[in-house]
């Protein structure tokens, strides 16, 4: 595993959560981007955001804000481009160096999870539009306080993360149970956890760390 798809493994369910939490502000919307002040307005809410980068349907390539030439973004909205790029040099992330990326390789999605979390946002959020889609990061205090994950909603995301990516099942719960103090429980093969709501998480997984069972349920992915 290259070291991008491991942020991906550390970080992922973590971002999954930002985007939990931001569904909880805005549900079902329309919405509308401002790009001249820099906010995004839903039907009830509107946040500050900064411009990651964009995802070509017709190249099928990913493209940095801060090379995109095209386009007139102020220099002020991609900033937080700018820190990804010198964040992957330091971390030796090639693809976060490059101008253009093969979604073939890695998707748009793939880097704003892991932005989500390198960055420090509230969540990210994808602008469909005709021939490809931009990413942006949100940053505001109102989706931060939204609640975390319930034992329901994690185990959707979970399998939503580890269908979409290759990834180490095991290791990519891990990250996130660690990560929020909840002091997951290994015996053998399996995994226990009380989440903050309560509820109790129990995940099985083989010796090549693939989920095979997840609160009971069996799981092929």
């Amino acid at each position: 595993m290259n070291k991008l798809f491991a942020y991906l493994e550390k970080y992922g369910l973590l971002s999954l959560e930002k985007q939990d939490k931001l569904a909880h502000v805005i549900g079902e919307h329309t919405y509308a981007l401002d790009l001249e002040n820099g906010t995004i307005r839903f039907d009830n809410a509107e946040f500050p955001f900064q411009v990651l980068g964009t995802e070509s349907d017709n190249t099928l390539t990913w493209l940095w804000a801060w090379a995109e030439e095209q386009t007139e973004t102020p220099e002020d909205l991609i900033t937080t481009s700018h820190a990804l790029r010198d964040w992957g040099a330091k971390e030796d992330i090639q693809e976060f160096l490059n101008p253009s990326v093969d979604i073939g390789t890695v998707d748009g999605l793939a880097f704003a999870m892991i932005a989500s979390e390198v960055c420090k946002a509230s969540c990210f959020y994808r602008d469909v539009y005709e021939g490809g889609s931009l990413f942006v990061l949100l940053f505001d205090k109102e989706i931060d306080s939204q609640p975390p994950f319930n034992l329901t909603r994690l185990s959707k995301q979970f399998l939503n993360l580890i269908s979409l990516y290759e990834l180490n099942h095991r290791n990519a719960l891990l990250s996130y149970l660690n990560a929020k103090g909840l002091s997951p429980v290994s015996h053998g093969s399996q995994i226990t956890c009380k989440l903050e709501s309560g509820e109790l998480l129990n995940a099985e997984f083989d010796t090549a760390g693939r989920l095979t069972l997840l609160n009971g349920e069996a799981v092929e992915i």
